[in-house]
């Protein structure tokens, strides 16, 4: 059985709007799995309710087929990372990166840009730096699943690029879920991609499916 996490009767109001009406969903281990969708519709909102950080009406979530009230109770199951800056602004750059247990010179090597910043306070860095930096040691980090919300956003075409091929490299040893506005990108490396609208998810096989659906013209 593949490795992936469930979650389903997902309901989410906001007093008289609903914005999540029953959704079930799952994800999977070594696969690329896309979620696109107006703003608004209720995207980050899920996110956080698998992240925990939002209570839905109701929901059922599980790995492996065991239940979970929290993702984060299983040790190296599950990261995320949100669309805003969220490191403390005080924490030196190479202290941060071996806080996300990456070996030091592995990962400068690795992202040799970096190298500049390594001695420097996080709140030092420039916002497309800072942006970059939580995108990298997010994916980087020794997780089961990755969750990714905007991770294209903010952040220097060259560097969109690179995060796209190793979004690709790590999926042969986690599994990714990503949202982002710039839908080409999350097209191009996605295994599978859903459509949220209306409360729901819709499978996109083509891209002429989110014509179908009023996403794009």
């Amino acid at each position: 059985m593949k490795e992936s996490i469930k979650i389903d009767s997902v309901f989410l109001n906001f007093r008289e709007h609903k914005v999540l009406r029953g959704i079930s969903f799952e994800f999977y281990k070594n696969k690329v799995t896309g979620i696109l969708g107006r703003n608004g519709c209720g995207k980050s909102c899920f996110l956080k309710i698998i992240t925990g950080q939002l209570k839905p009406a109701s929901k059922h979530l599980s790995y492996q087929g065991k239940l979970l009230d929290n993702l984060y109770k299983e040790s190296g199951l599950i990261n995320y990372l949100p669309q805003h800056e969220f490191h403390p602004k005080s924490i030196q750059v190479s202290k941060l990166i071996q806080l996300y247990g990456l070996e030091l010179q592995g990962f400068i090597t690795q992202y040799p840009f970096l190298e500049k910043n390594i001695n420097l306070k996080f709140s030092d860095l420039s916002g497309g730096e800072k942006r970059i930096l939580e995108v990298l040691l997010v994916m980087e980090a020794d997780t089961k699943f990755t969750i990714l919300d905007e991770p294209f956003s903010h952040i220097m075409p060259v560097h969109v690029q690179l995060v796209k091929d190793r979004i690709q490299a790590l999926s042969a040893k986690k599994g990714i879920l990503i949202t982002d506005h710039q839908y080409q990108n999350v097209v191009e490396i996605s295994d599978s991609l859903f459509l949220l609208k209306d409360g729901v998810f819709k499978m996109v096989k083509e891209e002429e499916d989110l014509r179908f659906n009023g996403y794009i013209r």
